[in-house]
């Protein structure tokens, strides 16, 4: 991808605060800089998307927000001029969440409960945790690790 086709596509305005919100939309496809604020509008991105009431949005935008952070602190997005790609890809029966990074020296791995690092490595755990799925799928220089977030099955009410 060309430097112009980052910087327009990172540029892209936001969903309009009356754009109609459901459980299907359109997917979300944003470039991020590799900085520690990304999460933080992935978030954003994610709550703007799904809506308030979604009843799955909390969970997408926790693992959105894990998932990003993760690709900027263990891959090459985290470098001087790095990026992580976000798609978010909702239907009626769930959510999938991709996040596209720079590639690194290792695979994503779920860290040992208890381990040393008390305070870091537990973000593929909660994806592990609240995820129907997930995975990892590399290239040489780039990785996308993915995510699919189910919402709840409701029963039609008789009348």
């Amino acid at each position: 991808m060309t430097a112009g086709g980052l910087d327009r596509a990172s540029t892209l305005p936001p969903p309009a605060p009356d754009a109609p919100r459901g459980p299907a939309r359109e997917p979300l496809l944003r470039v991020l800089p590799g900085t520690a604020d990304s999460a933080s509008a992935a978030r954003l991105m994610a709550r703007q998307l799904l809506g308030d009431t979604d009843p799955v949005a909390e969970t997408v935008m926790l693992l959105l927000s894990e998932l990003v952070a993760n690709a900027i602190a263990h891959s090459r997005s985290g470098a001087p001029g790095g990026t992580v790609t976000v798609a978010l890809c909702p239907v009626s029966a769930a959510v999938l969440v991709q996040v596209r990074d720079d590639g690194g020296p290792s695979e994503p791995s779920l860290a040992k409960i208890g381990s040393d690092a008390a305070e870091h490595g537990y973000g593929l755990l909660l994806v592990d945790a609240l995820a129907d799925s997930w995975g990892t799928i590399a290239g040489p220089d780039c990785r996308v690790t993915w995510c699919r977030v189910s919402r709840p099955f409701r029963v039609a009410e008789e009348p």
